[in-house]
């Protein structure tokens, strides 16, 4: 496997939707006869969103870039496998690969002023934007609850519908940051092997493996780092159980649901760009979980009273229009969604260290982190004509966010990884399922 990753190239940053563009063009122009691209549908925003695909193997494999704008690593992974596998036909695993370079180029363009430069938890939340679940390509795909029909595909939704009616895939790999903490992996299957080949990439690169709960509700733990990924149906279920309405908090199925009329594989990959070795911390905090929770509770209602707040306090400039105030509006939304289901846990062991790192420094601080970053931005953007309520609010805000940059710059600024050990983690990652899948074995 290491020798068709091969060695990753140093970068200092990742690549804009532009830059990727640019490359695979020139890629073509070298090597003809080893890539097609072909333009399977457009962005909201009118880019092409494009599928290039390499080698001629029966087994399709697709890859998809940038589901969420605010992670690259994909993007930079992409651009090296792309090298590699365009070497020779020996390099393709005897697969025919596409790669779907940016599902969200109209969100991607609105992170890209960290993408370069030195990257600090808070620099990068000063340029931050993650669209609301209802604009989030990844998650609106048709389904239906309880005899209700659920999600309103997009554009870009549609062109990968497209590519996934067209190909069949065996596997579908689909790349993410999972910001801050440690690393961690969602697949829809699997064994102990498979399971332990993704994670021995992480402690190769010296990347803690993540040991907290799941992020997507109703996951069930296949191994340390490496959990289930749940049909919409289970994740509906999930939520109802711990009193939150579903279709308040989702508006779409996954991925996973649209495929798997094919049977189709599925493979996450969600790596930190800065870790903490006290995510990993077993030790016993004497604290209650279910207390340790609670906190997180509180914690999500303060973040999303401040938002509405400010919103509030600006409400006759804002129609909607701006994606920020749409995320804000979304995200207040979910934190209070999360809160209840956070409540809903019962359990009464003692929470480790680890775990308590994880709900301050993880979940709450990355939180605040995205509200804050993304609410700046609204008010940069619409106190443009110097409106003295906007600057008003732009300073009363300001302060609550450089309080909440201290207390991660001070407590919890992590350590960066460096670009290419994420790409190497994400490139091996995705040869270990390709090579199992060649060989009949469990993904």
């Amino acid at each position: 496997m290491s020798n068709i990753v091969g060695l990753v190239e140093r970068i200092d940053a990742f690549p804009t939707v532009d830059e990727l563009s640019g490359f695979v063009d020139k890629l073509v122009h070298a090597v003809p006869d080893r890539v097609t691209v072909t333009e399977i549908g457009r962005s909201r925003g009118g880019d092409p969103i494009r599928d290039v695909r390499v080698g001629s193997g029966v087994r399709q494999v697709l890859v998809v870039g940038n589901p969420h704008p605010n992670e690259p690593i994909g993007m930079a992974t992409i651009r090296h496998l792309l090298g590699r596998l365009t070497r020779d036909d020996a390099q393709t695993l005897g697969a025919t690969w596409h790669f779907v370079l940016c599902l969200d180029p109209d969100g991607t363009r609105l992170n890209e002023g960290w993408f370069a430069g030195e990257r600090t938890r808070t620099g990068v939340a000063r340029g931050f934007y993650r669209p609301p679940a209802a604009e989030q390509p990844e998650w609106c795909f048709p389904t239906s609850w309880r005899g209700t029909h659920v999600g309103a595909p997009m554009p870009e939704t549609l062109a990968l519908m497209r590519l996934i009616d067209r190909t069949r895939p065996a596997l579908i790999v689909s790349l993410h940051n999972a910001d801050f903490g440690g690393g961690f992996f969602y697949t829809t299957g699997g064994d102990r092997e498979y399971w332990t080949g993704l994670t021995d990439q992480l402690a190769a690169a010296g990347v803690p493996t993540y040991n907290g709960e799941p992020d997507v509700p109703g996951a069930r733990t296949w191994a340390p780092g490496v959990f289930e990924l749940p049909l919409f149906q289970r994740i509906a279920e999930t939520l109802a159980a711990e009193g939150v309405e579903p279709l308040a908090m989702m508006y779409g199925g996954g991925i996973r649901d649209y495929a798997a009329a094919y049977g189709t594989a599925l493979l996450v990959c969600e790596l930190p760009l800065w870790v903490d070795p006290r995510v990993t911390d077993h030790a016993p905090s004497g604290r209650p979980l279910a207390g340790v929770l609670g906190c997180t509770a509180r914690s999500y209602e303060e973040i999303a009273d401040i938002v509405c707040g400010s919103l509030g306090r600006i409400a006759d400039r804002l129609n909607g229009s701006s994606p920020f105030e749409r995320a804000l509006t979304d995200m207040v939304r979910a934190l209070r969604g999360n809160a209840t289901a956070k409540r809903s846990v019962t359990e009464t062991r003692q929470a480790s260290r680890g775990e308590i790192f994880i709900e301050e420094y993880v979940w709450v601080g990355v939180a605040r982190l995205r509200a804050g970053g993304m609410l700046l931005r609204l008010l940069d953007e619409t106190g443009r004509d110097g409106s003295a309520a906007v600057a008003a609010e732009r300073a009363r805000f300001g302060a609550i966010f450089e309080r909440w940059c201290a207390d991660i710059e001070t407590n919890a600024p992590g350590r960066p990884i460096p670009v290419h050990r994420l790409v190497t983690i994400q490139s091996m990652a995705i040869v270990t399922a390709v090579t199992r899948l060649g060989h009949g074995l469990p993904i």
